[in-house]
């Protein structure tokens, strides 16, 4: 079995193969990991560490490990890595991260074309622009490597550790200090998945005939509240987005302003999840 220790030091992880840019650490290989390829075969490698490495790298070193650890992990190889968690405010001080990248349990969504994840209960990283977990295709970009998520850890400040699950991702989502480090294990995605049509509507579909659906189900959903008696705000809403949508072109106006089609699809959407929030308490 082959393991390398990316950013080793002079912590060198035992039965590894060391790699680190400074001659004075216990490296076996020394290199620029901000630019420099990994002396390794495509695929010859069952598993890369890396300890408070990455976070001293550039921007563009970061993406250089990323993908040369894609490169040389076999297809059920794993990456194991451990970073400062981002809030923290010696994380903040920190003159020596060069890239101040965001270490924390949605860094890695941005490496998943993946719908969901094991790794967290869907509470703790869906939003409302973001539902589902993989995000590698939300800056119109090609990385060309891909990574599963298959663990996250954290280790916790002492006054947190005893606190239930739910009651440490709220502190961690809402103040600094709760977390020290945070833990990743990945997996590559081999062959890289093909980018697939994302988002409500694929193209080649005609998005009016989407939207057109859309705004039918959300007539029965008002129709199904308020013959319940629901009247909160957001079903008025609703109801003027259902009665009230006119189109113009490939414009959408309600009440005089108007969305491009391709963003009044999830204008539409996020009134439908609303709804059906709604509905889910009445059962």
């Amino acid at each position: 079995m082959i393991s390398i220790d990316i950013g080793c030091g002079r912590k060198k992880m035992a039965g590894s193969v060391g790699i680190d840019f400074s001659p004075m650490s216990d490296a076996d290989v020394v290199l620029d990991l901000n630019r420099e390829k990994f002396p390794f075969e495509d695929n010859s490698v069952d598993f890369a560490f890396s300890s408070h490495a990455l976070e001293h790298l550039t921007l563009d070193g970061f993406f250089n490990v990323m993908s040369e650890v894609y490169r040389v992990l076999k297809p059920e190889g794993q990456f194991k890595i451990v970073v400062p968690y981002f809030t923290t405010t010696i994380n903040y001080a920190n003159p020596f991260h060069n890239n101040q990248i965001c270490f924390n349990e949605h860094t890695f969504r941005f490496f998943s074309s993946d719908a969901e994840t094991d790794a967290l209960p869907k509470y703790q990283y869906e939003t409302p622009s973001c539902r589902q977990w993989g995000l590698r295709y939300s800056a119109n970009s090609e990385l060309g490597i891909e990574f599963r998520t298959r663990k996250i850890g954290f280790f916790y400040f002492p006054e947190y550790r005893d606190l239930d699950e739910k009651s440490r991702f709220l502190a961690r989502s809402t103040s600094t200090n709760v977390v020290d480090q945070i833990i990743y294990t990945l997996e590559p995605v081999k062959p890289c998945p093909i980018r697939p049509e994302t988002g409500p509507v694929a193209s080649g579909d005609d998005p009016h005939v989407f939207v057109g659906k859309q705004l039918e189900y959300l007539k029965e959903q008002v129709r199904h509240l308020e013959a319940r008696g629901v009247s909160a705000p957001d079903v008025a809403v609703a109801r003027e987005y259902a009665e009230n949508t006119v189109r113009q072109g490939d414009l959408y106006a309600v009440g005089g302003i108007l969305s491009p089609v391709n963003f009044f699809v999830f204008e539409m959407d996020d009134h439908i999840q609303r709804m059906r929030r709604l509905i889910d308490t009445l059962s």
